[in-house]
């Protein structure tokens, strides 16, 4: 319960004085004032008239219940109480100074925050590229990404841990309203052994891919419902013989002859380069998806997130997504 200001302690009563009235603008008057040695030199250092100084320096003082100014000769000196005023004064005017750069600095997007979360794929083969470029563009945001599965990263979304999420497959029916709108193409393509008896053939069925020993990503990603939506059609079940959560294990495991996949281009740019996989000839290959760009629709956007927006919705960044530098 509240205690009324005859019932405070002193120094407590003290202190609801000094907060109500005392403003930052009688405090910046009176260190000019101080500094300026006079109320004359203040005014034209203010631009404000010799009787408006006046009359804030003896509102303040009255506010503190003591002078805060001696006259010595004809300058204007501060009295004890002057002197340890000034101490405080000096250090909330320079905080109050690097508050208000710091917000034009924000305003003017010099610093900031963006958090963005990605599904693993475009995660790792992608958003670096993408936010490296905003980076540079913006060199004073502070960026953060981080990567992991669908659940995780709309954990992270409903807890307003991250800015924008970019997935592929989206949810149905959302516990919080989502904005979704299109990112990036995806094309999942098959992959196998140059060894593999399929990597010479000319053109093959999917009935033929669903026959061969398949591994596959983990239940739950993206990447395995689109290819299991896309073996199914067959009538005959894949023969899953593996079921690895890692893009790169699944590309290891396929290049040491052990079965066919289906991943992301984006995944296998490299090895595919380097002769470690080859894209197999599959009839309605590749299966095209999307991945989206995602926040909460009543979650305010900060300048910075705003800005990559803005970023994204120019879609130059597009053009400068490189090759994969790493076989993860």
């Amino acid at each position: 319960m509240s205690r009324s200001p005859a019932t405070r302690p002193p120094h407590e009563a003290l202190e609801g004085l000094f907060e109500t009235r005392v403003t930052v603008h009688q405090l910046r008057v009176f260190k000019t004032v101080a500094d300026q040695r006079g109320f004359t030199r203040a005014a034209e250092a203010l631009h404000l008239s010799q009787p408006a100084i006046s009359h804030q320096m003896k509102s303040l003082g009255l506010a503190l219940g003591t002078p805060l100014f001696e006259e010595v000769g004809r300058q204007s000196r501060p009295t004890a109480a002057g002197e340890l005023l000034y101490e405080y004064a000096e250090r909330i005017l320079a905080e109050f100074g690097a508050a208000g750069r710091a917000f034009d600095e924000m305003h003017g997007l010099l610093r900031g925050r963006l958090r963005v979360f990605g599904d693993t794929t475009v995660g790792i083969y992608v958003l670096p590229d993408v936010l490296g470029a905003f980076k540079e563009k913006h060199p004073g945001i502070d960026v953060r990404l981080d990567v992991g599965n669908r659940d995780q990263l709309f954990d992270r979304l409903a807890k307003d841990s991250a800015d924008f999420g970019v997935i592929g497959r989206l949810w149905d029916h959302p516990a919080i309203p989502l904005v979704a709108q299109p990112f990036l193409p995806n094309e999942l393509v098959a992959i196998a052994s140059p060894r593999h008896p399929l990597a010479s053939a000319k053109r093959i069925s999917v009935a033929r891919l669903a026959g061969e020993p398949f591994i596959a990503r983990e239940p739950g990603s993206g990447t395995r419902a689109t290819a299991d939506a896309a073996l199914s059609r067959t009538g005959r079940p894949p023969q899953i013989l593996m079921e690895l959560a890692s893009n790169g294990a699944i590309k290891r495991a396929v290049a040491r002859g052990l079965g066919v996949s289906i991943l992301s281009r984006y995944a296998v740019t490299l090895e595919l380069r380097l002769g470690l996989v080859v894209e197999l000839p599959v009839t309605g290959f590749p299966l095209r998806r999307q991945w989206h760009l995602v926040y909460p629709r009543n979650h305010l956007l900060s300048r910075a997130a705003e800005a990559f927006l803005a970023f994204v919705d120019d879609g130059r960044w597009r053009d400068d997504i490189g090759e994969t530098v790493t076989t993860d």
